[in-house]
C-alpha cells in the first residue's frame, strides 16, 4: 500500500502517470462475453458431470430419522466444479489472448469497459435484495424451527461502508492526501514492531470472546456447546488412544488434535485448556494473515489498516450478543482446525515469493501444503493448490521451473505423508489411511447426507464467489503487466484459487449460517484486492477503472463495519467468571464432562461378564456413542473405541459396522448410546446381536416394551446400555 500511494503521489508531482497496458482494459472488454460463456457451460455442462461423479443411488445405507436429512445434489456439484475452472480458464486466455484482442480503439473499449463495470455493479445491489428476500424453510431447518432469513449486514452498514468507500476514493484522487499517506505509510524498524504488537494486540482481544471454560460453558450460546462437543471430542480421542487416519476419522482436523492435545495433557484436561491451545493456534493463524499483508503492500502500518476489517470479518459474530456470542473463532471447527494450517501456507508462500526460487524454499512449502492435506482435505487441498498458483503467477515459468516446481510439490506431498506415517507407525503401528480424508466428504456429497441447495443464484455467495474470480483474474493482469510487487501478485492468485477450492464446502452444505464460515477468505482476497483499487484510482486513467475500484473499496468498507463488534475485554471476563444460569435447553452447567455421580459412573464403566455380572475393569474398551464419547471413557479409565465422534456421526450402517468391528478386536462388549438415537441404531444393534442391559438382565430390544434401565447424564439425558450378546466373556475380562 505504501509503494502504491508513493507511486501514485510521486507520479502526480511529476506530471507523469504511466497508463494502464492492454491487459486491464482487455479484461474488462470480454468480461461479459467470457462470463456468459462460462453461465453456458455451468448449465450445461454441470449436469452430466455431477451425475458422472454422483452416483444415481447412494452407496450408504442410512438409519433412521436422518433419512428425512438426504438431498443428493449432483448438478450443482457438478455445476460448481464447471464454476471453478471458469475462471482458471479465462485467466489462461487472457495471458494467451492474440494481439487482435487487445489492440482495440479507445472508443470502443472505453464504453464497453464501463459499462461491464456498472453491470458488476448492478450484480452487487441485485445480490444483496435478494440476500434481503430469502425465507429459509424445511429444508434448512428439518421442521425444528420456523422458516428464518439471514441478511448477514444490516442497512446502516451497507450505507457506512459505502460512505466508506467513496472517502476512500476521493483520498486517492487527492494529492494532497496522497503526500499524507505517503507519510503514513512510510516503513521503519521501530515501527513495524510497534505496529506488530498492536496487531498481536488486537487479535488477542478478538479471541478472548472464544475462550470457554468447564464452569461457564453452561451459559454459553447453544450453537456453541453443540458444535465444541464434536471438536472437544476429536481431541479427546486423541488423549483416549485413538490414531487419526488409523483407527479414527476427524470429521474437522486429523492433525490439530494432536497439536492441541499437549497443552491439554500438561496443563489439565479441562475445557479451558482445551479452548486456550485452540484459540492461540487461531490467533497465531490470523497473524500470520497481518505478515502476508505486509509484504503484500511493503508497509507495516498499510498491513495493520488491511488486518483489522479482515480480522473482524473472520470473526464475524453469528448469534448470540456482544458479550456472549458464537462466530467461527468460537466454533473450533472453523478456527483453528480448517483454516489455520492453510494461512500459514499462506504465510509460507509469500515468503517464499519474496526470495528468489530455490529448491528447497518450495519443499518446505509443499511440506506444510501437505499437511494441511493430511489435516482437512476440504482446504487442505485449495490451500496446495493455490501455493502452486502463487508461484506460477508471481513468476514467469518456463517449462524447465514448471518442471522443478511439480517436482518440489510431490516431494513436499510425500514428506508430510512420511511425517505423518512416523507418527501413526509408532502410536498405532499402522499408515495413515488417506481415505480416511475423504470419508466425510463422500458421505456428504456421494450419500446426499446433509445437503442443502443455494438459495438462488443472485446473494451474498454469488458476491463471495465473484470476490475470488476478481483476485485471480487482477493476479494475471498484474503479471501480464510484469508488476514490481510480485508478492502482491502472487498472493492475489493464491487468494483467488484458495476461495474457489474452499468454496466447495459451502456449495454442498448451503446453509446460511455455513456461508460466515467463508468470510475468512472472502476478506483476505478483499483485503489484497483493496490496494489495487485504490492504485487504480490514483492512477491517470482512473476514470476507466473507477467503478470496478468503487465496487472493492465498498466490499472493504462492509468489512471494515464489522470491528463494531470488537468484544470488550472486561465484558469477557465478566462472561467467563459468571455463575451459570439454569435454562430449560441446558439444566445442567457442564454438559460436556463426565457425570461426577458414582451411579453413572459404574453404569458406563462395567462391562457384562454373562447376562446378569457386571465388572470394571480399568482400561476396558468400549464403544461410547456420545459427542463427548472419548473425554468420557478418559475420565472413568476406559477406552472408547468408536473410530467417530459419537452416534451423530454413525449415520450409516456401514458406519455403525465399523464401531462394532472396532468393539470386538479390542475385546469389548459393551455399547452405550444416548436415548434419542434408539429410533435410529438401536434396530441395528439388536440385528447385529445386542442386548440391551435392563432392570431384569439383559432383553431383546422391542421399541413398544417398557423403559430399560438408564442413567441420567449431563443436561438430563438418558442412556442405553447394549451388550454384545456373542461375547458375554469378554476378551477384556479374561
Amino acid at each position: 500500500m505504501a509503494s502504491v500511494a508513493s507511486g501514485a503521489a510521486t507520479a502526480s508531482v511529476r506530471g507523469d502517470v504511466r497508463a494502464p497496458q492492454d491487459a486491464a482494459s482487455t479484461a474488462w472488454f470480454w468480461a461479459l462475453p467470457c462470463g456468459a460463456i462460462a453461465a453456458v457451460a455451468i448449465l450445461v455442462l454441470g449436469p452430466p458431470l455431477g451425475h458422472l461423479l454422483v452416483p444415481e443411488h447412494s452407496p450408504y445405507r442410512f438409519v433412521g430419522s436422518i433419512l428425512t436429512g438426504l438431498h443428493p445434489e449432483p448438478i450443482e456439484q457438478g455445476r460448481y466444479l464447471v464454476a471453478i475452472c471458469m475462471p482458471i480458464l479465462a485467466a489462461l486466455a487472457l495471458a494467451r489472448a492474440p494481439p487482435r484482442f487487445t489492440e482495440l480503439a479507445d472508443r470502443i473499449v472505453v464504453p464497453v469497459v464501463v459499462g461491464t463495470q456498472l453491470a458488476l455493479a448492478g450484480i452487487v445491489v441485485g445480490s444483496i435484495v435478494a440476500q434481503y428476500g430469502f425465507l429459509f424453510g424445511r429444508t434448512y431447518t428439518r421442521g425444528l424451527s420456523p422458516a428464518f432469513g439471514l441478511h448477514y449486514f444490516s442497512p446502516a452498514t451497507l450505507v457506512v461502508g459505502l460512505a466508506l468507500a467513496t472517502a476512500v476514493a476521493a483520498g486517492a484522487r487527492s494529492e494532497r492526501i496522497r503526500r499524507r499517506a505517503v507519510a503514513l505509510l512510510r516503513e521503519s524498524r521501530r515501527r513495524r514492531i510497534v505496529v506488530a504488537g498492536l496487531a498481536a494486540l488486537a487479535t488477542g482481544v478478538w479471541m478472548l470472546h472464544a475462550v470457554h471454560s468447564d464452569t461457564e460453558i453452561g451459559n454459553a450460546v447453544w450453537d456453541v456447546r453443540y458444535h465444541l462437543g464434536f471438536t472437544l471430542d476429536e481431541t479427546f480421542a486423541v488423549i483416549n488412544g485413538r490414531t487419526p487416519l488409523v483407527d479414527f476419522t476427524a470429521q474437522y482436523g486429523s492433525l490439530w488434535p494432536f497439536v492441541i492435545a499437549l497443552p491439554v495433557i500438561v496443563f489439565g484436561k479441562t475445557l479451558l485448556a482445551f479452548s486456550i491451545a485452540a484459540c492461540t493456534i487461531s490467533a497465531l493463524a490470523l497473524l500470520a494473515v497481518y505478515g502476508v499483508l505486509r509484504r503484500a503492500v511493503h508497509s507495516a502500518t498499510g498491513a495493520l489498516l488491511l488486518y483489522l476489517p479482515f480480522l473482524a470479518t473472520s470473526l464475524f459474530m453469528m448469534g448470540g450478543t456482544l458479550r456472549n456470542r458464537s462466530s467461527a473463532g468460537s466454533y473450533y471447527a472453523s478456527f483453528p482446525l480448517r483454516y489455520a494450517l492453510p494461512l500459514f501456507v499462506a504465510w509460507l508462500a509469500a515468503r517464499r515469493i519474496e526470495q528468489p526460487a530455490n529448491a528447497r524454499r518450495d519443499w518446505l512449502l509443499f511440506t506444510l501444503a501437505g499437511l494441511a492435506v493430511l489435516n482437512n482435505g476440504d482446504f487442505g487441498f485449495a490451500a496446495f493448490g493455490a501455493s502452486i498458483a502463487a508461484i506460477l503467477w508471481s513468476n514467469r515459468p518456463t517449462r524447465r521451473s514448471a518442471l522443478r516446481l511439480a517436482g518440489c510439490a510431490l516431494a513436499g506431498l510425500v514428506t508430510a505423508y512420511a511425517l505423518v506415517a512416523l507418527v501413526t507407525v509408532v502410536r498405532a503401528g499402522a499408515l495413515p489411511q488417506p481415505e480416511r480424508l475423504v470419508n466425510y466428504a463422500q458421505l456428504y456429497v456421494r450419500g446426499g447426507f446433509a445437503q442443502m441447495p443455494l438459495p438462488g443464484v443472485l446473494g451474498i455467495h454469488l458476491l463471495i464467489y465473484l470476490t475470488y474470480v476478481a483476485a485471480l483474474l487482477v493476479a494475471t493482469v498484474r503479471a501480464l503487466r510484469r508488476a514490481e510487487n510480485r508478492v502482491l501478485t502472487g498472493m492475489l492468485a493464491w487468494a483467488g484459487v484458495f476461495g474457489l477450492g474452499a468454496g466447495a464446502y459451502w456449495i454442498g452444505r448451503s446453509h446460511p449460517e455455513a456461508l460466515v464460515y467463508e468470510f475468512s477468505a472472502w476478506a483476505f482476497a478483499l483485503a489484497l484486492l483493496t490496494p489495487v483499487a485504490i492504485g487504480a484510482l490514483a492512477g491517470r486513467r482512473s476514470g476507466r477503472m473507477a467503478v470496478g475500484a468503487l465496487v472493492v473499496l465498498f466490499g472493504f468498507g462492509v468489512m471494515a463495519c464489522s470491528l463494531a463488534q470488537t468484544p470488550l475485554p472486561w465484558q469477557q471476563v465478566a462472561r467467563l467468571t459468571a455463575p451459570f444460569t439454569p435454562t430449560e435447553l441446558e439444566p445442567d452447567p457442564n454438559p460436556l464432562a463426565a457425570s461426577p455421580r458414582p451411579s453413572v459412573r459404574r453404569f458406563v464403566s462395567s462391562l457384562a461378564d454373562g447376562r446378569s455380572r457386571f465388572v470394571v475393569r480399568r482400561g476396558a474398551p468400549v464403544a461410547i456413542l456420545l459427542t463427548n464419547g472419548h473425554r468420557v471413557a478418559d475420565a472413568y479409565g476406559l477406552v472408547d473405541v468408536t473410530p467417530y465422534t459419537g452416534a451423530e456421526s454413525i449415520r450409516t450402517r456401514e458406519r455403525l459396522q465399523e464401531t462394532v468391528d472396532a468393539l470386538r478386536r479390542a475385546g469389548g462388549n459393551t455399547i452405550i448410546l444416548p436415548i434419542p438415537y434408539d429410533a435410529a441404531i438401536a434396530p441395528e444393534l439388536a440385528r447385529m446381536g445386542f442386548q440391551i442391559v435392563t432392570d431384569r438382565g439383559l432383553r431383546r430390544y422391542k421399541r413398544s416394551s417398557r423403559m430399560p434401565l438408564v442413567s441420567l447424564w449431563p443436561g438430563d439425558m438418558a442412556v442405553f446400555k447394549w451388550v454384545d450378546v456373542q461375547s458375554l466373556h469378554p476378551r477384556a475380562l479374561r
